[in-house]
C-alpha cells in the first residue's frame, strides 16, 4: 500500500499523525522555488504575478515559516517590487480612474518601474493601457500587510478614489476602468481594499449590498451575477463582502444557505452539486462556513485526509490526487486546514484571506464586524 493510500484511508489517525503527514519542508522548498523562478507553465499568467506572489507569501505565513525563510533584505526586495507596480496620479490628477496596482511589469514600456513616473514622463499613447486591476490591488495590499509594511507609500487617496470609477450603476465592480469583467469577485475585492485602507468612501455599500442580493439563487446561495448558478467561490465572495461591510445580519434565509454549504462536503468539498471534490473549496466553502459560525458541523477528518492525499512528492498541493500542484490550490489547501485548527498552522481570517497575525490591528478583524 503506497503512502497516498494510507493517507486517504487511515480515518482513525490521531491529530499528531495528521500533523506529521503535512510535508512542511517540501512545501517550503516548493514555494521558495516559485518565489525565485516561476516554472514555464506560469507564462500565460504573466499579468497576474501579483496574485501568484500573494499565494506564495501567504502560504509561507500560514505555515508559520515566513520569518524563517525570508530575511529583512528579501522582504524589502518584495515590498519594493510591489510598490513599483503602483500606478499613482499624474501631476494633474487626470488619471485617478487608472490608479491602483498592476499585476506585473508586462506592458513593455520604456520605463524603470522602480523610479518615479514623474521623473520619466511618458506620453498618453504609451500609458493608455497602463491601469490598475482591482484584484491586483487587493493582493498587493494583502502581501504588504503580511510582510509588516505600514502602507506609508500607498497612495490611499488615489486607490480609494479609483474604486468609485469601478463601481457600476447596478452596484457591481469591474476589474479595470476599461470595463472587462464585472462580477461578485470584484465586489469582494473592493470591500477588502476598503478594509485594508480603513476608508469606505470609494464604495457605495448600499448599492453593493443590493447587487449581492440580486446574485442570490433559489437555493439562497450566490453566483457570479444575477440569474447564474450558485457556486461555493461566489458565495464566499458574497459573504466575505457582506461581513466586511457589516451587513450579514441583513441577510435572510441563512439556515438554508448553511445547509447548502454543508452539503458541499463529499470527502473534501466541491463548489457545486454533482462535481468532484477540489482542495481549494476547503477554503472557499470552509471560510464561508467559518464566517457564518457553522464550520464545526463539517467532518474535519474527511477534509483533512482529502487535502493531505493531494500533496505531491516534491511539494505543493494539487486540486485532486495524482495531479500537478499549483500555488493557488496549495495556498487554499493550507488555508482550509488552518480554519479547522490544523496543528502548526497560523489561523486564517477568512473575510480577508490573510492570517489572523497579519490582520491583527485592522478594525474589521478586531471587531469581527466592519465599517458600520
Amino acid at each position: 500500500m503506497d503512502q497516498q493510500t494510507v493517507i486517504t484511508s487511515d480515518i482513525s489517525s490521531s491529530e499528531t499523525e495528521y500533523e506529521n503527514m503535512l510535508q512542511v519542508d517540501k512545501h517550503i522548498k516548493y514555494f521558495m522555488g516559485h518565489l525565485n523562478v516561476l516554472p514555464h507553465f506560469y507564462g500565460s499568467q504573466d499579468t497576474n504575478r501579483m496574485t501568484i506572489l500573494y499565494f506564495i507569501v501567504g502560504s509561507l505565513d500560514v505555515l508559520g515559516k515566513l520569518d524563517q525563510v525570508l530575511n529583512d533584505e528579501k522582504k524589502k526586495e518584495i515590498i519594493d517590487w510591489i510598490y513599483s507596480m503602483q500606478i499613482v496620479p499624474d501631476q494633474n490628477d487626470s488619471n485617478l480612474e487608472r490608479c491602483g496596482f498592476r499585476g506585473g511589469n508586462f506592458l513593455g514600456l520604456p520605463i524603470n518601474c522602480y523610479q518615479c513616473c514623474h521623473e520619466h514622463p511618458l506620453n498618453e499613447n504609451q500609458t493608455r493601457y497602463d491601469v490598475g486591476h482591482i484584484a491586483m490591488t487587493y493582493t498587493a495590499l494583502a502581501i504588504l500587510r503580511i510582510l509588516g509594511d505600514d502602507y506609508s507609500r500607498v497612495n490611499k487617496k488615489a486607490i480609494v478614489g479609483g474604486l468609485k470609477y469601478l463601481q457600476d450603476k447596478n452596484g457591481c465592480f469591474k476589474a479595470t476602468c476599461f470595463g472587462s469583467e464585472t462580477d461578485i469577485r470584484f465586489t469582494f475585492c473592493a470591500c477588502a481594499i476598503s478594509s485594508f485602507l480603513e476608508d469606505w468612501s470609494g464604495v457605495d455599500t448600499e448599492l453593493a449590498f443590493q447587487y449581492i442580493l440580486s446574485s442570490r439563487g433559489y437555493d439562497y446561495c450566490f453566483s457570479h451575477g444575477p440569474g447564474l448558478e450558485s457556486h461555493g467561490g461566489s458565495t464566499y465572495c458574497a459573504i466575505a463582502a457582506l461581513h466586511l461591510m457589516g451587513m450579514i445580519d441583513r441577510l435572510d434565509h441563512q439556515e438554508e444557505m448553511k445547509e447548502w454549504l454543508l452539503k458541499r462536503q463529499i470527502s473534501g468539498f466541491h463548489g457545486r452539486p454533482q462535481k468532484d471534490a477540489d482542495t481549494c473549496y476547503s477554503f472557499w466553502v470552509g471560510g464561508t462556513l467559518k464566517t457564518l459560525d457553522c464550520l464545526q458541523y463539517i467532518d474535519e477528518s474527511q477534509t483533512t485526509l482529502f487535502t493531505l492525499s493531494c500533496q505531491t512528492d516534491y511539494g505543493g498541493i494539487s486540486k485532486v490526487k495524482d495531479a500537478y500542484p499549483d500555488v493557488l490550490h496549495s495556498y487554499m489547501s493550507l488555508a482550509g486546514l488552518s480554519l479547522i485548527g490544523f496543528k502548526g498552522l497560523n489561523r486564517v481570517f477568512p473575510s480577508l484571506n490573510i492570517t489572523e497575525r497579519a490582520a491583527a490591528g485592522l478594525k474589521c478583524f478586531e471587531s469581527r464586524n466592519c465599517n458600520k
